[in-house]
């Protein structure tokens, strides 16, 4: 099989980029909270999302990394295969320049109140203050990579590119800074994906009413500790959220 291609990702990618993440994450509980107001109107709700994950890709070109595997026959798709946002310990997504040169006001506009609360009020929110919350534990907490989105379309798993983006990041970027990694993964199903790159579930951390089957969304925290050791503090933290790991 040949080795994916990982690539930086430019300003010029960005649609194709933000159609690639809202394809795979089509039937994401988080995906599907942020926009649950907007049922009644598809096609904004499309628009929403798609300006969304848009407003994540170029605000992370501006101040963080973004890189994908285009895929070989990329030109004919309006998709690349997969993309991955990272944010840099010194990556600073949420000052107000970034946010409206993203395209996050225009969001902000479209989605209205509802979506103002639940994107901005919530979302934003709830990611920002656990992220504080739980690497304040670390004092090497500042020296930390996260992962905002990695995503794939149907047309691209069991291809390896998950394999190469996360080599390509921790051989060039992570590793060499000795930074530990973090991320919210929105899928139960996925934590036994990241295990293999040494990730640790230490955290589950919720959107909306947890108790509201209909519009609540679960996210577990994952940590890597440098090059690839178990982060010191996972089980601190697991005591601290009353955190139990799932079947």
């Amino acid at each position: 099989m040949k080795t994916p291609k990982v690539e930086i990702l430019s300003f010029a990618d960005c649609k194709k980029a933000a159609r690639t993440l809202y394809e795979s994450f089509d039937n994401d509980d988080v995906a599907r909270y942020v926009s649950r107001h907007l049922e009644h109107d598809p096609e904004l709700r499309e628009k929403c999302d798609l300006l969304m994950y848009e407003a994540y890709v170029h605000s992370h070109i501006l101040k963080g990394l973004v890189v994908g595997v285009k895929g070989e026959d990329h030109e004919s798709h309006n998709t690349f295969e997969t993309v991955a946002v990272f944010a840099h310990p010194d990556s600073t997504v949420d000052d107000y320049l970034t946010l409206v040169r993203s395209g996050f006001a225009r969001l902000a506009w479209l989605t209205g109140a509802e979506g103002r609360r639940r994107v901005f009020g919530t979302l934003f929110k709830v990611l920002h203050d656990n992220y504080a919350e739980i690497m304040a534990v670390d004092p090497d907490g500042a020296n930390t990579w996260t992962l905002v989105y990695l995503g794939s379309t149907p047309r691209a798993r069991g291809k390896g590119n998950v394999r190469a983006v996360m080599d390509y990041m921790f051989t060039n970027h992570i590793d060499p800074a000795n930074a530990t990694t973090y991320l919210e993964s929105s899928s139960l199903k996925n934590l036994p994906i990241y295990a293999k790159f040494d990730f640790v579930p230490v955290a589950d951390i919720w959107l909306g009413d947890k108790t509201n089957t209909a519009d609540r969304a679960r996210m577990d925290v994952m940590v890597r500790g440098p090059k690839g050791q178990r982060w010191k503090y996972v089980d601190d933290i697991r005591r601290k959220y009353n955190y139990e790991l799932p079947n």
